[in-house]
């Protein structure tokens, strides 16, 4: 049990060690995706995380062209990690600067054929968008995973680590 288990998290480390370091966006099939592989992947809806980091804009724009390539509903989520703080009045306010922020991300022209959701949510960032993953019924979470070439591979408590090794569709990576 512990050999599978050694296995198991060096392959992780390794996964995470390419989507840190690639210049291309990484498709990451995680352990917790079921069924067998498909030929050709049929995308009805996306979720798009973002902290609003440097790669941000680079990875809203893999979400939005895989969108409109596959005609595919789009949701925008950020999470505010703690929200325990806020009043009900500044809960309303962070989420309106953020949707507006998730507004800078979009394409020009993308309103002529996208009407994305967009999301502001408080807790946890994995669990959180885990759980906008469930409900939107994603084919795919998009976000952004920061460039580290330190002990890249070697700390698995980072967000897109775990968002990849926990979430039931693929993730695609993209570093920023």
């Amino acid at each position: 049990m512990a050999a599978a288990r050694s296995k198991k998290i060096l392959i992780g480390s390794v996964a995470e060690e390419i989507f840190r370091q690639a210049d291309t966006a990484v498709l990451t099939v995680g352990p917790a995706v079921k069924g067998d592989p498909q030929k050709e992947i049929e995308l009805s809806h996306i979720l798009f995380a973002t902290d609003f980091g440097p790669g941000a804009q680079k990875a809203a724009g893999h979400a939005f062209s895989l969108a409109q390539e596959h005609n595919a509903s789009l949701t925008l989520l950020h999470v505010i990690e703690s929200g325990a703080a806020y009043t009900e009045e500044s809960v309303a306010r962070q989420r309106e600067i953020n949707v507006a922020r998730m507004k800078q991300l979009m394409p020009p022209g993308t309103e002529d054929w996208c009407k994305p959701e967009f999301r502001v949510t408080f807790g946890a960032a994995v669990e959180e968008i885990l759980i906008a993953a469930r409900e939107c019924k994603a084919d795919l979470v998009v976000m952004g995973a920061k460039s580290r070439r330190s002990l890249a591979g070697h700390v698995p408590l980072t967000i897109a680590y775990n968002v990849v090794t926990k979430a039931t569709c693929p993730v695609l990576t993209v570093r920023g």
